[in-house]
């Protein structure tokens, strides 16, 4: 028992970012870390109703700890659209968080659009381009990964009895919980 306790503090203690926090442990992730993770998907591509297509690049990472939400601003480029031009334009969305257990993968989950600014054509597009946002958030993003367990902290937590639990946005980015194996 004590050898088995001195693996799981061990392992845990090694794990980047874990600490301990009256008793439970807890893997921090900082904003920076979902950030890379998140841009290294990017830049995405999804074919709309003829003839648009909505590209979407630099994602932008905000905390929503009060909400426990993240929230993620990214350019779009919309086109060709009217006289075949291409617009240009940012949304906004929000969203939990959801631990997968098959993969070992914090991922998107209950996204909304919270914002679509078009520039100028933005009242003459608003149906349109809402539609293509929100078909946006359902098709690429919803189950995005945005953080992943390295195999050496996947293999602590197994060795030492521990599964991610709770996650908890925190204002300097993600404090995921970890439990006991049931």
């Amino acid at each position: 028992m004590l050898r088995r306790r001195a693996v799981v503090l061990g392992g845990v203690a090694a794990c980047a970012g874990c600490a301990s926090l009256g008793g439970l442990r807890t893997v921090e992730v900082s904003q920076a870390q979902l950030l890379d993770a998140i841009a290294r998907q990017f830049p995405l591509r999804l074919g709309g109703p003829e003839p648009f297509e909505l590209v979407a690049v630099s994602p932008r990472l905000r905390a929503m700890p009060k909400e426990n939400r993240l929230a993620t601003e990214v350019d779009l480029d919309i086109g060709p659209g009217i006289a075949g031009r291409v617009l240009s334009g940012t949304v906004g969305f929000s969203y939990g968080l959801r631990y997968e257990p098959a993969d070992h993968t914090v991922r998107m989950n209950s996204l909304r659009v919270d914002r679509l600014d078009l520039g100028p054509y933005g009242d003459l597009l608003r149906l349109r381009a809402g539609s293509l946002a929100s078909l946006l958030a359902e098709e690429l993003l919803e189950g995005l990964v945005v953080y992943a367990l390295g195999p050496e902290d996947v293999r602590r937590l197994d060795a030492g009895g521990y599964q991610p639990g709770d996650i908890r946005v925190t204002p300097a980015g993600l404090a995921i919980t970890l439990v006991p194996r049931r």
